[in-house]
This record gives C-alpha cells, structure tokens and sequence, in this order.
C-alpha cells in the first residue's frame, strides 16, 4: 500500500527544471480601425514556474502558498507605421502605433488569490471519497 510519496531535488540543475520562464519569439498583428493589419515579430514570456501549497512547517493549522508566474522584467518598446487606406481627406495615409514587448522575463510572485475562491478539489480533480483525502473535513 503506497501512503505518499516525496519527490526530493537538490541543486541548481532541478531548480531550471521546475522554472522553465523565457523570452520567445511570436509574431503579434497590430491593428488600427481604418488600417490594414500587420504582422511583426515580437517576443513573449512562456514558460512554467514552481509553485505549492503545504502545511506550514511552524502553525499546522495554517497553509503556506507559494504561487509564481512566467512574467516580463523589463521591457522594449518599437514603432511601426501602420498603412490606413480608409484615411479622410486630410489624415495621414500612415499611422505610427507603439507597441511593447518583454525585455527579460523570470518567475515572479503571481496575483494573489482569495482564500475562499480556491477549493483543492477542484483543482486537483481529486474525487469525494478515497483513502488520501479521508481524514479531512468538508466545510459545513
């Protein structure tokens, strides 16, 4: 009968393994009403980073969550001219759009949520009965 399990990782090799958060290239399409879309290249933060949610080592009554995210750090900025047939007369045929993209990017502490909202269950897609979560109580 297997009662848990712990995975344990040391050093700086596990460490890249678990957060996997890098600057990608991705073409964005700039749009601007009256104008005609264009396709440049860009970048983008993707990847995975390590979080949990345990019981505190200190207060067992209480959890410690540690959610991080793939986020920028830092960004760039370019200008593209965009090309707008549908100008009035008077307006430029050409319209300049600034557009930003991650300079860097790193695993940083996600939004926080609200307790109340999380239910484990749902998220782990434990069903109601079984021997692993048996000793604990459904909120009334």
């Amino acid at each position: 009968m297997l009662v848990g399990a712990v995975m344990v990782t040391c050093g700086e090799e596990s460490k890249q393994r678990r957060n996997e958060c890098e600057v990608t290239p991705v073409i964005h399409v700039l749009q601007y009403p009256g104008c005609v879309p264009k396709p440049i290249p860009s970048f983008a933060c993707q990847g995975r980073c390590s979080s949990y949610i345990q019981v505190s080592g200190s207060k067992i009554w209480q959890m410690e969550r540690s959610c991080m995210c793939c986020q920028e750090s830092g960004e760039r900025e370019a200008s593209v001219s965009l090309f707008c047939p549908k100008a009035k007369p008077g307006e430029r045929k050409f319209r300049k759009v600034v557009t930003k993209a991650p300079l860097e990017c790193m695993c940083r502490p996600c939004t926080s949520v609200e307790e109340s909202t999380v239910i484990p269950q749902e998220i782990a897609g434990y069903v109601d009965q079984g021997p692993l979560n048996a000793h604990f109580r459904k909120p009334q």
